[in-house]
């Protein structure tokens, strides 16, 4: 399959970001979703027609200080080799959050802990509609407030942290676990002593500007 890659970049980084592109979604591919059971197929990719802006970039977030913490939890994991390839392309991603998160709506210590890297999607260096993926991370004892959002969403975790679907029970999801959201369906997350580190993919199209919290 064809993507667009960013002009500025040479060769071999827009090699590797096809390849972590590639791998993340055959990680994706070969699990099970850790409450269903079912799994989540490859998306066909579907060029962007155009750039949006749905994204507050920054490169000093205050949660990237916990980012090397986190990226050493997750090489001690299963999903290894996908974190290298993660690190070794992370001076071409950007690290981002959602314009619409405020202290209206989040918590000052949310806003502080959180961030996001796309690869791919209408803003990343893969120029996707869908699927668009990336990775996100938290600091410590962060909340993600319950939301949802049309897209169906994978987390792949590479990091421990607590999950809850539906407003349910929170229950623990490990590193190398996947978690799948329907559209619409709501869902929230929290870290404790460490950082949380994961792939976050959503299926189809759709804008980040979208998301409703509960």
């Amino acid at each position: 399959m064809s993507t667009e890659i960013e002009h500025h970049l040479d060769e071999a980084t827009a090699a590797a970001l096809e390849e972590l592109n590639r791998a993340t979604w055959e990680a994706v591919g070969a699990r099970a979703d850790k409450v269903t059971g079912q799994r989540v197929a490859v998306p066909a990719y579907q060029p962007a027609s155009k750039w949006e802006n749905e994204s507050r970039f920054s490169t000093d977030f205050p949660v990237l200080r916990h980012l090397p913490e986190a990226l050493a939890l997750a090489r001690s994991g299963p999903l290894a080799a996908l974190v290298d390839r993660f690190e070794a392309i992370l001076p071409e991603l950007r690290w981002s959050q959602n314009p619409n998160y405020t202290e209206a709506n989040c918590s000052r210590a949310f806003l502080d802990g959180y961030a996001y890297a796309a690869f791919s999607g209408p803003q990343g260096p893969i120029h996707l509609e869908a699927p668009r993926g990336g990775f996100m991370l938290m600091g410590p004892n962060v909340d993600y407030a319950d939301h949802s959002h049309a897209p169906r969403e994978v987390y792949l975790a590479l990091t421990p942290a607590k999950w809850r679907l539906d407003q349910g029970d929170w229950f623990e999801v490990d590193a190398g676990d996947l978690v799948f959201h329907d559209a619409w369906q709501m869902h929230g997350m929290r870290t404790g002593a460490t950082p949380f580190l994961a792939f976050a993919g959503w299926v189809e199209k759709g804008s980040r500007l979208g998301i409703g919290f509960a």
